[in-house]
């Protein structure tokens, strides 16, 4: 039996004799628990029953992610008697769905495993063909009129066998024979599941339209919430496949096998807990807003505040220590402005409270929580507090912050506060304010959505440097002289990279590659590819603050600026860019075209043409500061000439080839780093690409491709770049007038405060 939950106060009866009748209890205080963009840790006295948190026509099976103190995993029919896979075979099963499905189910049940042997629940449990007799004759009437295999099934004189790395463990996983399609109607599997309190059955398996169909009709009727995994099931072709999903559909909500592996390492999830008091309150009523945008675009914002939602939110933070409210903006020069409200003062705005300086309650307690002066979000330089004329702002505005409750997320290096990034809106009409960098890139992003039907997808490589926070010398010494690609910095620093992993795990921001850069002391992560394209920018956000932070405890600065040594590489963000149709459920990837002898399909081309042809202007946004551009020319891994290639990474765009497709699956825009604003630059970017999707630019001959080419190079300082946004109609009328006039302002007055490369280290060092 599972062992009590350490979250929960577990009353334990012997019911079996008045006499003997015992009372048990046994309580645990939790470890302190962190809270992720939509994970909530569980940390109340006790936890109800998922299925006493149902509310009859409004729930749905996607109310309840997983809890894995109540999760098994059903391996369906895994064995070597029916999972062959034959290489050679050119079809359906042996090329794809079988080894996808034996992939994909390890990964499955070694995450359960590893959840359950570390004491966070989940149950593994395998059900397979086996006889009780040695002659097959306890096997179902319908296998016996299946031929011969169904018929003769393996048995006690010859047991079934299983793959490699999919073998259960004897006294650790549950095994269960059976003997027809139907493992609830042969086996005694719900009488261990209800033994075991499991409410929730993830299933996967072979073949998809037969026994695991057959389990997961079966368990819904029995009253368990399924899961299937799609990737994890296989079936003879893609039609048997596509049938049996069909026909679980109704009966259970399908995933992949990397949705699901989120859900579990990240268990305690706040959609739950959000949903389950949403569920069970009753007078939880929903305010909606609508918000016009600026008039840039005609796109307006509809934002619903549910007042049953935000006390689940608020009561939730608060059971997991937290205690402050941090409401966050990155202002147009990447400075982070953010107000923060103790949660106790947050609590008191709930229904039925008033707040200061308010008339009536108000009907959401976090809605319009905090407000910065307009000129704070474009008008004020990065050194110092001081209102640039020219940018044509004052003080005499004030901008609201609307938070947007997806990107909140508990600070695991300061865990009694959680941190939500917001929108700046107008005060009194509510409307997007144009100065506001990320309510931009929403905006380009719907523009592309619904005007072209296109989805773009973006990856990062964020990149630093560490040195030692004392500085000898009078100058800041890096902690090694490690080169790119070397173990020494990974040997050196496993514990910061390793802590510094856990933190951006537990804020949900998935990093896929950690390596060595080539100058002394850095160090590269590469942020996973997204379709959610404000999400990541705020992850790059969230993981520069973490970074920081990490850093800060290990005795260590982290430095994001681009150029810290004139005989060293600099510090890049590189981005990567593609896109797929939104019309296509199969969610290829619309960028590539084997067909073309770039690999990139015409829409790509006219893409990177989009690009290019705004490059001048581009480089005010990417590499916004007088050092950005330090770090730019021959030989430093960043391009200096306006043009692209194919895995060439001395030019400034260069086309991505997948290791193992060989098939140009993106592209690379390298002449960026950390100081730019990442909302205000993809932005941007975007803009310049969707452009030449619009116009079907064709896209110039590859640098070194044409004899007669004519190289142009790129702006070599930021007042160049500037001068070229300022003639850019495109850019700049997409920003609007009041953004562009007061970001072309404050970036030129910053050149006028120029300063040495030594003197701009030192006065990083000083402010990290």
């Amino acid at each position: 039996m599972l062992s009590p939950s350490p979250i929960k106060n577990k009353l334990m009866v012997d019911t079996r004799s008045t006499s003997r009748t015992q009372t048990r209890t046994k309580h645990q205080t939790p470890p302190p628990t962190f809270i992720t963009r939509y994970h909530f840790a569980a940390t109340m006295p006790s936890t109800p029953t998922l299925r006493s948190l149902v509310n009859p026509g409004v729930s749905e099976r996607t109310d309840f992610p997983l809890r894995l103190s109540s999760t098994a995993l059903l391996v369906v029919d895994i064995q070597k008697e029916l999972t062959t896979i034959d290489v050679s075979i050119n079809d359906y099963r042996h090329t794809t769905s079988f080894p996808r499905m034996v992939e994909n189910t390890k990964k499955l049940v070694n995450t359960l495993r590893a959840s359950r042997d570390g004491g966070n629940g989940g149950e593994v449990v395998f059900t397979y063909l086996e006889a009780q007799t040695n002659n097959s004759r306890d096997a179902s009437l319908d296998y016996k009129l299946s031929g011969s295999l169904l018929s003769n099934l393996p048995n006690p004189s010859c047991p079934a066998q299983f793959l490699d790395g999919l073998a259960p463990i004897q006294g650790k996983d549950i095994c269960l024979p059976k003997t027809s399609c139907s493992v609830f109607q042969s086996t005694n599997l719900d009488y261990i599941l209800r033994n075991l309190n499991v409410e929730q059955l993830v299933v996967c398996g072979q073949l998809t339209d037969q026994c695991v169909e057959s389990a997961v009709r079966d368990a819904a009727d029995l009253g368990y919430f399924v899961t299937v995994v799609d990737d994890a099931c296989g079936a003879e072709s893609e039609e048997g496949h596509q049938k049996g999903l069909h026909g679980m559909n109704g009966f259970a909500r399908i995933v992949c096998t990397e949705h699901l592996l989120k859900e579990i390492s990240n268990p305690s999830d706040v959609g739950a807990i959000v949903r389950e008091e949403k569920i069970i309150t009753k007078e939880a009523s929903t305010t909606e807003t609508t918000i016009n945008d600026n008039g840039t675009g005609g796109r307006s914002f509809n934002i619903s505040a549910d007042r049953g939602c935000q006390a689940a939110i608020l009561r939730s933070l608060r059971a997991a220590g937290v205690k402050f409210l941090r409401y966050t903006s990155v202002d147009a020069y990447n400075t982070i402005r953010c107000k923060t409200v103790p949660l106790s003062h947050t609590m008191t705005l709930l229904p039925g409270r008033k707040a200061r300086n308010s008339t009536s309650s108000p009907c959401s307690p976090m809605a319009n929580p905090v407000c910065i002066a307009e000129v704070c979000f474009a008008g004020l330089p990065t050194h110092a507090d001081a209102l640039i004329s020219s940018s044509n702002l004052s003080a005499r505005n004030v901008l609201t912050l609307r938070p947007d409750f997806s990107s909140l997320r508990v600070l695991p290096y300061a865990s009694k506060t959680a941190m939500i990034m917001c929108t700046a809106h107008n005060q009194q009409s509510l409307e997007l304010s144009p100065l506001c960098a990320r309510g931009l890139l929403e905006r380009v992003l719907c523009e592309a959505r619904e005007g072209l039907g296109i989805e773009f997808c973006v990856g990062v490589e964020l990149e630093f440097m560490l040195f030692r926070s004392d500085a000898r010398g009078g100058l800041p010494q890096p902690v090694d002289m490690s080169t790119f690609a070397n173990s020494v910095t990974l040997n050196e620093q496993e514990e910061f990279i390793s802590t510094l992993n856990d933190q951006l795990e537990q804020q949900d921001i998935p990093v896929e590659l950690v390596h060595a850069e080539s100058a002394a002391g850095q160090l590269e992560l590469v942020l996973t590819y997204s379709s959610n394209v404000v999400q990541l920018a705020d992850d790059v956000v969230f993981a520069r603050e973490t970074i920081s932070a990490c850093a800060k405890q290990y005795g260590m600065k982290a430095l994001f600026l681009p150029k810290t040594s004139t005989t060293q590489a600099g510090n890049g963000l590189h981005l990567h860019f593609s896109f797929r149709d939104v019309a296509d459920n199969s969610n290829d990837n619309a960028f590539t075209d084997p067909s073309q002898p770039s690999g990139v399909s015409l829409r790509g081309q006219s893409f990177i043409e989009g690009v290019l042809n705004h490059f001048p202007s581009l480089l005010s946004f990417t590499l916004p500061t007088v050092n950005s551009f330090r770090r730019m020319g021959p030989g430093c891994w960043t391009g200096h000439e306006v043009g692209w290639s194919v895995e060439d990474k001395e030019v400034p765009i260069r086309v991505c080839v997948d290791l193992n497709s060989r098939m140009a699956t993106n592209v690379e825009f390298k002449l960026s780093d950390a100081t730019a604003n990442i909302y205000l630059e993809l932005a941007m970017i975007l803009t310049a690409g969707v452009e030449g999707i619009k116009t079907e630019a064709k896209l110039r001959p590859m640098m070194g491709e044409s004899n007669n080419e004519i190289r142009h190079s790129l702006p070599t300082t930021l007042l160049e770049s500037l001068d070229s946004l300022k003639q850019d109609k495109l850019l700049t009328s997409v920003m609007g007038s009041a953004l562009s006039t007061a970001y072309i302002a404050v970036r030129k007055a910053q050149v006028d405060c120029e300063k040495t490369l030594e003197e701009e280290l030192l006065d990083a060092f000083i402010k990290a």
